[in-house]
């Protein structure tokens, strides 16, 4: 097990349609790696609350899992508007190692780093709802992801090289 979580299972692997680097527009994809990154989001938030000692995190991670449970919808109702088959959840994703305080919120990090990389993606998109939806998601999540104690990113959602 990782302490953060792992890339969601989407579509940036080879035959997939346009990727970051490939130029074009890149909305099929980025949709369905984004909503991939929210089912995500929301197991490994149930999870933090679930398994958090005090009863703070509990409620930051309720609330999260509240958030992306509403991104995640509105990313599902934006697929199906589309014509698009949507992901549909994995039945596990990676759990952090400790259950530590620190591990907790390294883990809560990760989740909005995983969903910040998918809306920069999708940022990218031709189509003007996505775009506005993306901008909006990566605001919340680089947010979101301070509130867990992450350092403020410049760039949120670019990888770190």
């Amino acid at each position: 097990m990782s302490k953060s979580p792992a890339p969601a299972q989407g579509t940036h692997g080879p035959g997939a349609a346009a990727s970051p680097s490939e130029g074009g527009d890149p909305s099929g994809a980025a949709l369905a790696e984004a909503l991939s990154a929210e089912h995500a989001a929301v197991y490994g938030y149930e999870f933090v609350g679930g398994a958090a000692d005090d009863k703070k995190r509990r409620e930051r991670a309720s609330s999260s899992a509240h958030e992306h449970k509403a991104l995640r919808d509105a990313l599902h109702a934006a697929s199906v508007e589309r014509g698009m088959d949507p992901p549909a959840a994995l039945a596990s994703y990676p759990l952090p190692e400790g259950r530590g305080d620190g591990a907790m919120d390294g883990f809560a990090v990760g989740l909005e780093h995983t969903t910040m990389s998918a809306y920069l993606w999708l940022s990218a998109s031709d189509d003007t709802d996505l775009r506005v939806t993306a901008a909006r998601a990566l605001q919340e999540a680089t947010v979101r992801s301070l509130e867990w104690d992450a350092a403020l990113d410049p760039l949120p959602g670019f990888e770190r090289g």
